[in-house]
């Protein structure tokens, strides 16, 4: 255990990293707090939380959608010929296949190399009039040897095509399917990726019993560095909650409820919310200090998705949409704009009337026309468990992914 907090932990984690020290961080606790942690200490760099199956397609499919794949090998294509990248990207509008050969063969490239072969994979599919997908480019830079071995060498590639700045800080969180292994199948798959690239930020999201039952097996190397990446995080416990409830003058929520959300990893300001949500069903608030949300209900919802490594960094509170909405830009309480999804929480303090009712099927109906999918839920119901309307936004992202993004078996 370390009385040093938190935030430097990880700070002093990244500054090994940055002097070649294979680091992989350990984010020990409910594995919510491990992904809000991460999140909060990636701030603006790019960032991916991600399950343990198929976490190297996630990772390149958030590096790809950030940093285009053709640009980023137009670019090495350019540093390898010594041109501008201009003057490249001009070239290869006239190149064929065998005119790219060709270039490969004068400039001495070795095509073994795991970044010319990223490289010239995605350059071959631009000439093809195809975009490389990020599961085809993970198939082909993976090649053969087991799942750890095959996951460095995607690594590397990125490593060798993108500059440091560019390359997502992962974080692997629990699959929804745990088996006995899966910690220590992930532990040696980061053990791997760090020594590959010991610059880019890694760390492994695990309870205080699967970490127990890992520093059991001190001869592994992967051990020895979650060991030595350990962080211990700790949030509300489901008895501090019923205090904080009880000293606000409002009737706790039912043990089962508490103890989900402690288990799952209850935040201190997230915490503060459920109790101010379960006052405002009560007493709604008089207008207060400028804020992104509407409601606290909103605040709570978005604070309890943030944690949860399906959907954090998922939804935005009250974003613009583009469309309009009577006489104004709609908006809705909270918005996944990638997948298509919007979910509004109605208050029942300000959806009473028909015309309020009204209102909302009329703007259901725009959400309809373009595109997306909505979950309406009530304030009231949100205050007093939001277990149920959770759920409900998992099966719905889930399947809004299923649509986007098609996996195949055998993703890293």
């Amino acid at each position: 255990m370390s009385d040093v907090p938190m935030v430097d932990l990880l700070v002093r984690h990244q500054a090994r990293r940055l002097g070649g020290v294979p680091t992989v961080g350990a984010l020990v606790g409910p594995v919510g707090l491990g992904v809000r942690a991460w999140r909060g200490w990636c701030g603006e760099r790019p960032c991916v939380v991600t399950s343990a199956d198929q976490f190297v397609t996630r990772w390149v499919e958030t590096l790809f959608a950030a940093f285009p794949p053709q640009a980023a090998a137009c670019g090495w294509l350019a540093v390898a010929a010594g041109r501008a990248v201009g003057a490249v990207a001009a070239d290869l509008e006239r190149m064929t296949r065998f005119d790219l050969d060709q270039l490969t063969r004068v400039l001495g490239i070795d095509p073994r190399r795991p970044g010319a072969a990223a490289a010239l994979l995605v350059l071959r599919d631009r000439l093809a009039g195809t975009a490389t997908t990020a599961a085809r480019f993970v198939a082909e830079s993976a090649g053969a040897g087991t799942a750890a071995e095959r996951a460095a060498r995607v690594v590397r590639a990125v490593a060798e095509l993108y500059p440091p700045e560019a390359w997502p800080a992962l974080l692997v969180t629990p699959p929804a399917d745990t088996g006995p292994d899966w910690a220590l199948s992930a532990a040696r798959a980061l053990e791997h990726v760090a020594a590959a690239e010991p610059r880019l930020p890694v760390a492994l999201a695990l309870t205080a019993e699967e970490y127990a039952r890992l520093a059991s097996r001190s001869d592994l190397r992967a051990v020895a560095l979650l060991r030595e990446g350990f962080v211990e995080l700790r949030g509300v416990t489901g008895n501090q909650l019923e205090e904080r409830f009880r000293n606000a003058g409002v009737a706790a929520p039912p043990p089962a409820v508490r103890d989900r959300l402690a288990d799952t990893g209850l935040a201190d300001d997230v915490a503060a919310a459920f109790v101010a949500a379960a006052r405002a069903v009560h007493a709604p608030p008089a207008g207060g200090a400028a804020s992104d949300f509407r409601s606290v209900h909103e605040e709570l919802l978005y604070g309890l998705l943030e944690s949860m490594p399906e959907t954090a960094g998922l939804f935005r509170p009250n974003r613009p949409l583009g469309f309009r909405h009577g006489h104004k830009p709609a908006e809705a309480d909270l918005v996944a704009e990638s997948l298509k999804l919007v979910v509004e929480v109605d208050g029942g303090h300000y959806h009473l009337t028909p015309d309020q009712y009204r209102r909302d099927r009329r703007k259901d109906w725009l959400y309809q026309r373009h595109g997306y999918a909505v979950l309406r839920f009530l304030a009231e119901d949100v205050a007093s468990d939001p277990g149920p309307a959770l759920d409900s936004i998992l099966e719905a992202v889930a399947f809004r992914r299923s649509l986007l993004l098609p996996t195949s078996p055998g993703e890293l």
